[in-house]
This record gives structure tokens, sequence and C-alpha cells, in this order.
């Protein structure tokens, strides 16, 4: 399958041409608006809590995802992608407030939950807190928000839960019957994965490898983020995304970094990172067929 990233010069955009491609379709990626709306449903302490611990202005958080959200119904998108950190945690006002926004969307939604999504005031952050809130997320996520799929315009578009470093065997066997489909295929996860050419700017920007199957973490960084060691599933996972056994992996887009990059990966492969919602940051993806 033969497929052309072309350069833009502006990091909102991507524009990528694939073989075979029945007409242009235009796709709209938001991550990272790390939006905070809880009110005291959930408990005075918990309600506190959530406010003591947020770093950044509500107000802003929420008029950069609004404005997202009315940019997308005014281009006429064919789908929107969100790839987590869309909320700082799953308090029934912040899910209420997220439903309520996403339901003023024109077009169909891939909904993909970040480590700030399914956190919550006074659980440790670990992989048991996610499967505590996880059913949280069943109404934006078609009851699974471990790994989902949907084709547009014969595109198959792939969302995975990576938003604890990790990969599950569940979700490595989907990723592999996705892409057997030898569709075009763009997937979309939270944290985005180790290449080389990411490193030095992750590290610059958090002082940690914070990427997925990444070089770099020592014991003490490990602790501090509270990751483990990459799993079996998880470096099987990562191959895969490398070897592109059906060269139809055309791209991968991500958030987490709160940053803007392109890197080349894979064969042919790009990951797109798109900057941080709460900053105004979006990117619209645009197909085209083959000139």
């Amino acid at each position: 399958m033969k497929f052309e990233h072309v350069w833009t010069a502006n990091e909102k955009q991507a524009l990528i041409r694939v073989e075979g491609l029945a007409r242009p379709t235009v796709l709209f990626h938001i991550t990272d608006s790390h939006m905070q709306e809880t009110d005291d449903r959930d408990g005075i302490e918990i309600w506190a809590e959530s406010v003591r611990q947020y770093s950044f202005d509500a107000l802003e958080t929420r008029t950069q995802f609004n404005r997202a959200l009315d940019y997308a119904n005014e281009l006429a998108v064919d789908h929107v992608v969100l790839t987590g950190d869309i909320i700082n945690g799953a308090t029934l006002n912040n899910l209420d407030y997220l439903d309520n926004r996403l339901q003023t969307l024109r077009s169909p939604y891939l909904y993909t939950p970040g480590n700030h999504d399914w956190e919550y005031p006074f659980e440790p952050w670990s992989e048991a807190a996610r499967s505590s809130q996880y059913a949280k997320f069943d109404r934006f996520t078609n009851a699974n928000p471990s790994y989902q799929s949907t084709e547009v315009n014969g595109i198959n578009l792939v969302a995975i839960d990576n938003s604890t470093y990790q990969i599950t065997g569940d979700q490595l066997d989907f990723m592999e019957r996705q892409l057997a489909k030898e569709l075009p295929t763009l997937l979309f996860m939270h944290i985005p994965i180790y290449i080389p050419s990411l490193l030095e700017d992750v590290m610059r920007e958090w002082r940690s490898p914070i990427m997925m199957a990444a070089e770099g973490w020592d014991a003490k960084l490990m602790a501090e983020w509270m990751i483990e060691e990459p799993r079996a599933a998880t470096i099987d996972f990562y191959r895969i995304l490398m070897d592109n056994p059906y060269a139809n992996l055309i791209g991968l887009f991500c958030g987490h970094i709160h940053f803007a990059h392109r890197d080349a990966f894979g064969r042919g492969t790009y990951q797109y990172v798109t900057k941080a919602g709460f900053s105004g940051g979006y990117r619209t993806i645009r197909l085209l067929p083959m000139s």
C-alpha cells in the first residue's frame, strides 16, 4: 500500500495521500484538554482535593475545548478523535460536562482515555485505580475503553488505551486483527511510542522519557512516575508497529507530552504528537487520494 506524508508549515495540520482512497476525508484530533468541572456531588472532600491538585486555568481549558468542538463542527469533519486527558479526574460532573459537550458534535467520535481521565482524588495512580474507574467511560467508548475501531471512508481508525504505558494481550490481539484487514489504518493512543528523534525534546520538557517502550528510564524515575518495565505484550505491540507487517499502518496520533512533534518510524509510518488542548492545540488530519 502506497501512502505519502506531505510536509506542512503548520503543526496543527497533517496531510497524507493514500493510494486507493475513494474520496478526501477529514479527521479532527483533540488531546490533553485537562478540564476540571468537579462539583460537590462526589462529596466535599473529593471536591476540595480536586481543586487543591488542579494546576490549570479551569476557564481557559473549558474555553479551548469548546472552541475546538465548534471548529470541528464548522469544518464538518468526517470524524473526531480524542486521545485522553480531556478531563482531570473521573468525577461525576467532569464526566457529565464532557458528555454534554460531546453531544454538540455533529460528527461521530472516538475516545480513548489518558492517565488523568481516570485518576480520582485520594486513589494512588495505578492500573487498579484505572480498573476501578473504567466503567465510567463506557458511554464515551462504546462500552470498551480498552480498544475500539471504526471505518471511515475505507480508512480504519483504531483507538487503544495505553495510559499506563502498557499494552495487554487482548489489545495486542485486537491490533493484529485490525492490521490483518489490510485497510489503510490510523492508530490513536494517549502516550506516544518511543522514537529516538523524539527523545531529546521529551527529556528537555519532562526530564523523563515519558513514552511507551522508552529507553532511558532508571529505577528512581520509574518510581516517581509510578510505571513498570514494559511487559511482553507491550514489547510485541511496539515491534508490530515498527514492522508494519501489512504495510498499512499509515500514522499514529497521540498526546501526553503537551507539545507537537512529527517523527517517521518503522516502514514509512509517522507519529504525530498533537499540542495540548489546554493551550489551544488540535490537529486537522486531511487524507487525500494519491495523485
